[in-house]
């Protein structure tokens, strides 16, 4: 682990705190800390970033003047339902724009606990049916982070069950994909992750509203029980010693199985999400083979018109 990563996971393992269901959490002044927190972001100077809604959904857009293509990434953030938003997330999405070249719509979909399953979804879902309007599903790439990956999971399976065209490929970060099990990673990495902790107790209370075995099998919900057979390549990146390490290990298991084109990198001893920071060094490292996996994949997309 780089000197940079070390002091950020050591400052955000001070304010890591458990889910009480006892002493709910004030999500509006959460989210109102994250976005002081970033507020200070430096914008690349070829980036420009607009506001638009897109079927009655904010979407923002991150560009850039260099990237004259069509195709776009679809960014989903995370935030475990009930924080994170597209301004939260431009470190993320600029670099995108600025160096790997691609423009992105970032989705400002409801939270809860306000807003439950699945009003997020079928905000996500609804971008995408929105960009589908002025871009090629093959000129479409959607990306996600935990919570954001779990949605990019059931966006591809509510668009599949729906007969919509999928996009080119989905890069999965760290997906949160189930809810009914504890897995080994739970435990054993909950004093290595700075981030996660008990989030399947806080998903089932606050963004599902129920613990029940059948509900929790929705695989619009927990996406490891879905049916992946014809959807295009998914690929995923996590650390061997976050919280949700065995979801990645799982979903990658999954998707083998059904047939899909898959990879898996897992970086060692990283906080969870990480490659979203991309000031980190081992960030900028794999952000490139994301880049290189996003090449290939638009390129593979444009040649066999999937």
């Amino acid at each position: 682990m780089s000197l940079i990563s070390r002091i950020v996971f050591s400052a955000l393992m001070k304010t890591r705190t458990d889910y009480d269901p006892a002493q709910p959490k004030d999500y509006a002044a959460l989210r109102e800390n994250e976005l002081k927190q970033t507020a200070a972001l430096r914008i690349p100077k070829a980036v420009r970033i607009t506001q638009e809604t897109l079927h009655d959904v904010p979407v923002e857009w991150v560009t850039s003047v260099n990237n004259a293509h069509q195709q776009i990434i679809y960014y989903i953030h995370g935030g475990g339902f009930v924080t994170g938003s597209p301004e939260a997330r431009r470190s993320f999405t600029t670099y995108i724009a600025d160096k790997m070249g691609y423009n992105v719509a970032a989705v400002d979909y409801r939270l809860a606990p306000e807003h439950p399953f699945p009003a997020g979804l079928e905000d996500c879902i609804a971008v995408y049916q929105g960009l589908l309007e002025t871009h090629s599903a093959r000129d479409i790439a959607i990306v996600g982070e935990s919570a954001g990956g779990n949605l990019v999971l059931a966006v591809l399976l509510a668009l599949k069950e729906r007969g919509i065209e999928l996009p080119v490929c989905a890069q999965v970060i760290a997906p949160t994909v189930q809810y009914d099990r504890e897995l080994p990673s739970y435990t054993k990495n909950c004093s290595s992750d700075c981030i996660v902790t008990n989030l399947s107790d806080e998903v089932c209370d606050v963004y599902v509203g129920s613990h029940e075995p059948d509900v929790l099998k929705n695989p619009l919900l927990a996406p490891l029980y879905g049916d992946y057979r014809n959807c295009p390549p998914i690929d995923i990146w996590a650390s061997t010693t976050e919280v949700l390490a065995d979801d990645s290990k799982l979903l990658y298991r999954k998707l083998k199985k059904d047939g899909v084109e898959t990879t898996i990198f897992m970086r060692k001893n990283m906080m969870h999400t990480y490659i979203i920071v991309p000031f980190f060094p081992e960030s900028k490292k794999d952000l490139k083979r994301m880049q290189q996996k996003l090449q290939k994949r638009f390129k593979a997309g444009a040649c066999t018109g999937f």
